[in-house]
């Protein structure tokens, strides 16, 4: 694993060295000076599954959300540091009808993170840059779950809880700026985010709400003065 490790950090040492005299430096004015911009990415999906000889059961799931990065920053040419903020929302809808026990379960998962990182970036190939960044990541949780006869009369029964946590975790990945106009560029990137919650509501669920990955292909607009 170790080898595996050298051998890795040896290959992007020779990458970065062979791009940096030859690219790293072309036309690196066009990317100075202060700079802000934010990206943004979009989920909507809807699942459904219908009973069957095996199953009694039909089950829906849709899910939504949106997440915004908004950044400002300072580029040397080569190098661009700065201050990122990540919002996300993202809402789940499950639904689960049973037609042999004439009952429906509906869960209603609404989910809130935000953090604060600070970046660096390395800007070669005219419009490419590899990004790692450091911060604090917060999330915040409400489920909602309602149990429901689909007989004449009705009955049920309903609970509610909630989770947060907040802790350290870091970012890191790539993309490309084209320049539109004026200043003006079109961004896409392909960022890894890896972060660890503790609890800070002291439920019984536990200290630690768990460590978390995700990976993320977004689009956006960044300017440079």
């Amino acid at each position: 694993m170790n080898n595996i490790k050298q051998t890795n950090l040896v290959l992007i040492g020779l990458t970065i060295a062979t791009l940096w005299p030859s690219q790293a430096f072309a036309r690196r004015s066009d990317r100075e000076g202060l700079n802000f911009g934010s990206s943004f990415r979009i989920l909507d999906s809807d699942d459904r599954g219908q009973q069957s000889a095996v199953s009694d059961k039909n089950t829906r799931t849709t899910s939504s959300g949106q997440a915004f990065n908004p950044y400002l920053g300072y580029s040397f040419g080569a190098l661009n540091f700065g201050l990122m903020l990540n919002i996300e929302n993202k809402a789940e809808v499950f639904t689960e009808s049973n037609t042999a026990k004439n009952e429906v379960i509906s869960r209603d998962a609404r989910t809130i993170g935000k953090s604060g990182s600070l970046f660096s970036r390395f800007n070669f190939g005219k419009v490419m840059f590899f990004e790692v960044g450091l911060g604090m990541y917060s999330q915040s949780k409400t489920v909602e779950s309602e149990t429901r006869s689909i007989g004449e009369s009705f009955a049920g029964s309903t609970s509610t809880y909630k989770t947060a946590g907040i802790g350290p975790g870091y970012h890191a990945g790539g993309g490309i700026e084209i320049p539109v106009d004026n200043g003006f560029y079109f961004s896409t990137s392909f960022m890894m985010h890896s972060y660890q919650l503790h609890d800070t509501t002291r439920s019984s669920y536990g200290s630690i709400i768990g460590s978390q990955e995700k990976r993320e292909l977004s689009f956006g607009i960044s300017y440079y003065n």
